[in-house]
């Protein structure tokens, strides 16, 4: 007899880690109410919502049988690389077992060896087209070594071992982590918070648990709703691993041990967890019009991932300012990261804000040589962007109103009205309607155009302006290329105008001398440093393996990297201004301090 409310489950088993295999089986029921011609279309996601890149997990798919009620073989044929027909007949339910190999350690794949196993569901779990609204129960089978499992999911059952989800979104939104990872808990906004901690090392849990929870605390009260009833951070710590990805009601963050000590690395590793937990509003609720209900099949074209990502990574900094984790100087050096990326590299002027983000399935994850010329990141341009909004928002209103009320009025008209999701039109006059319109020109200029900021124009309403950070020599040469120093000395990117243009050196050539003399890594960046702009250089490469002699003309070199400061003086209002954004009297001294960079810290700008 047919059931009438089609239900799918799932029974993932770990017990063979060593193999690094995870081994599905789905069953699925009332078959004849969503494929009364006996036929079953079985697809598996091309990619995971948060990381816009078709990553083919498919191709992870080891081996598939699928049976019947009575244990009977069902034909089953693949139709695509997404996709397998079943021909089911008159079965009502059948079962699907697979493998999937996981040994991709990332926040957007799913991974397993004998220490834990992470859960990524786009990687995992195929779909029953016609089935992604109906109810989930997903049963773990864990390696008999592990008793604790961290996910968002919501538990049912006496074991501790079985969880459901309302429907195939849910499941995929919900990454789950098994193994014996340590689980901390804190109350917030009257919301349970658990903070799961995989870490092969002893680490300083305490402090890591202490922040997060401020930076739960300051991000709550921006948007004014606390969406979910539990919230789960998980968080694995690795000797070179990086990255996070938001989801409904939790995120996956990897860190290095690295990013742990000294203290300046610590915070900005923290930021991490500020730029995912924002994204439980903006992004996971409210999202651009492109982003949901999701095609986990192809490409999801949008123009406001400078919104999604780029405002969030604004805000990460912000947050942390207002959790009282980042000092003034601290949140001003943060700001001017992304400052000098959009300012100082070719790609800025090449692609506006909305442009880089419909590139992103095609551009940002696939960087390459020219990249920096013309591949900008939505992330920094975002970042930028939202500072100028900011900024310009609170001098119009004097601080009675910044970006918080455009987002929050935002998130109320479309998430909380109606689920929806909004546009780019929508987003633009949320940012005018609380700026009585000055907020316009940002938009015309930056936004949709490739006009060049004036960043000392917006800077100034907090009595702020940008300084070099280091002037160059007038003395100084400069090639425009950068290069790897081992096993040889290569051109890894060449920029565009430069004088390595001029001259077409191009990246992938190999430099063997300069003016007749043996170079290395070094050898060269002394060199060019040394030689004042016009000078004429003689630089003997290998192209293809062909010797060929190049002659460049030094240009001066430019300043790239620049800092935020005080400007002499200010007036009532642009301190006022300044107060309510850093949370600091704008009269305070504003000291710098100098550390070493991280050796995984992003490098854009180490051009010779």
């Amino acid at each position: 007899m047919s059931t009438t409310t089609p239900e799918v489950h799932y029974r993932v088993s770990m017990e063979a880690p060593e193999t690094h295999c995870f081994g599905v089986r789905m069953t699925i029921s009332a078959l004849a109410a969503r494929a009364p011609q006996g036929k079953l279309s079985l697809s598996m996601p091309v990619w995971t919502p948060g990381s816009y890149l078709i990553r083919d997990f498919p191709r992870d798919v080891l081996a598939i049988a699928v049976t019947g009620h009575g244990g009977e073989e069902l034909p089953v044929d693949r139709q695509s690389k997404t996709t397998w027909v079943v021909t089911a007949g008159e079965a009502d339910s059948l079962t699907v077992d697979y493998l999937v190999y996981a040994f991709d350690f990332t926040v957007d794949t799913s991974y397993i060896d004998t220490e834990h196993a992470i859960i990524n569901g786009a990687s995992l779990f195929m779909y029953a087209q016609g089935f992604e609204d109906a109810p989930i129960t997903l049963q773990l089978v864990p390696f008999h070594e592990w008793k604790v499992v961290s996910t968002g999911l919501e538990k049912v059952g006496p074991n501790g071992w079985t969880f459901k989800a309302p429907n195939y979104d849910i499941l995929v939104d919900s990454p789950v982590e098994v193994g014996n990872q340590h689980v901390h808990h804190f109350e917030a906004a009257e919301r349970r918070h658990e903070v799961s901690i995989f870490a092969k090392k002893p680490i300083d849990e305490e402090r890591l648990v202490t922040d997060i929870k401020k930076i739960v605390e300051s991000a709550i009260p921006i948007f004014a709703d606390v969406p979910y009833k539990r919230y789960v951070f998980l968080t694995d710590f690795t000797a070179d691993g990086h990255g996070g990805l938001e989801h409904l009601n939790s995120t996956h963050c990897i860190g290095s041990y690295f990013w742990l000590e000294p203290p300046e690395e610590y915070r900005s590793f923290m930021t991490l967890f500020s730029h995912e937990f924002f994204h439980t509003w903006n992004v996971k609720r409210m999202r651009p019009v492109a982003l949901g209900p999701f095609d986990y099949t192809k490409e999801n074209y949008t123009k406001s991932l400078w919104i999604s990502e780029g405002i969030t990574s604004y805000y990460e900094n912000i947050i942390m300012r207002r959790a009282g984790i980042f000092s003034v100087p601290e949140l001003l050096e943060e700001l001017a990261f992304s400052i000098n990326y959009v300012k100082s590299l070719p790609s800025a002027r090449v692609q506006t804000p909305e442009e880089s983000s419909f590139d992103s399935w095609i551009r940002l994850y696939k960087q390459d040589e020219n990249s920096p010329n013309v591949s900008p990141s939505y992330y920094r341009q975002g970042a930028v962007i939202g500072l100028l909004l900011d900024l310009a928002i609170r001098s119009a209103t004097d601080s009675a109103r910044s970006l918080d009320d455009a987002m929050r009025d935002l998130y109320q008209e479309t998430y909380q009205a109606s689920s929806r999701g909004f546009t780019d039109e929508e987003f633009e006059e949320a940012c005018a309607k609380v700026s009585e319109g000055k907020t316009r020109e940002i938009f015309r200029d930056h936004v949709h155009g490739r006009k060049e900021i004036d960043y000392n124009r917006y800077l100034s309403h907090a009595g702020l302006q940008l300084t070099a950070k280091s002037v160059p020599s007038p003395d100084d040469g400069f090639l425009g290329i950068r290069v790897r120093g081992a096993p040889a000395l290569v051109v890894v990117t060449r920029l565009t105008g430069s004088p390595a243009e001029a001259a077409d050196l191009s990246a992938g050539d190999e430099i063997i001398a300069t003016d007749g003399l043996r170079t290395d890594s070094q050898k060269l960046a002394f060199y060019v440093a040394n030689r004042k702009p016009g000078t004429q250089m003689e630089l003997t490469i290998a192209r293809g393996g062909v010797l060929k002699n190049i002659s460049v003309r030094l240009a001066p070199k430019p300043v790239f990297e620049h800092r935020i400061t005080k400007k002499e003086s200010a007036s009532a209002q642009e301190k006022r201004t300044f107060a309510s954004w850093a949370i600091e009297n704008w009269d305070e001294p504003l000291v710098y301090k100098e550390h070493r960079a991280s050796p995984l810290a992003p490098k854009n700008l180490d051009y010779l």
